[in-house]
């Protein structure tokens, strides 16, 4: 082959990628801690902070079984965390792990690289070893609905429970809207409060 200008141009552009790309390979970029206050579009950041919030799906019992969004807080700004197929899968399994499960005030650390959306900084987590519990300081249990009927119900649309069968007030609920509770404790935890006509009524009805 003839080495002319333009094909030394090209064997150099060549090598040089080919040398870059060893390069990258056998040292790749490393993620630097950084507060959620310095950090920009395109950064690749570890950020630790606690849960704020997570936007969780339940089924009809109060079982999560999704986590959509997680907001992390380091005390200078938020950061939205998300996931997507088999990752968000592994997302909710690792947080299911932990009894109770990771939650709100759990302090964590997220690796990832930031994007934007919606005009808020975001990592989108792609390998679930880029999320980790750091320490556990939230430990209200779980609190499930029971799938049986118990003698402590009430509508899925009130806030009073009941606890006696011939309360006029509990008749007056629509079978498909009873929720049942494992305990009255369960129910206040939900923000049930009692109805007044079973706790009046509750030492004459044993």
């Amino acid at each position: 082959m003839k080495l002319n200008q333009k094909n030394i141009i090209l064997f150099t552009l060549t090598c040089f990628i080919i040398l870059s790309t060893i390069y990258l390979f056998l040292n790749p970029i490393q993620p630097k801690e950084s507060k959620i206050c310095n950090i920009k579009e395109g950064d690749y950041v570890i950020i630790k902070g606690y849960i704020q919030e997570i936007d969780v799906k339940r089924d009809k019992y109060r079982h999560v079984i999704n986590i959509s969004r997680i907001v992390i807080n380091d005390g200078t700004g938020n950061l939205d965390i998300v996931s997507f197929g088999k990752t968000r899968e592994q997302l909710l399994n690792y947080m299911l792990s932990y009894t109770p499960m990771i939650k709100e005030g759990d302090y964590v650390e997220v690796k990832g690289k930031v994007t934007v959306y919606n005009g808020k900084y975001e990592i989108i987590l792609n390998d679930i070893h880029n999320f980790k519990l750091i320490e556990k300081r939230n430990y209200n249990r779980d609190i499930y609905l029971s799938p049986i009927p118990t003698n402590i119900y009430a509508s899925k649309y009130g806030k009073k429970y009941h606890t006696l069968n011939n309360c006029p007030y509990g008749k007056r609920l629509k079978e498909s809207n009873i929720i049942y509770f494992y305990s009255e404790e369960d129910a206040k935890a939900l923000g049930y409060e009692k109805c007044k006509w079973c706790e009046s009524h509750e030492n004459t009805s044993k």
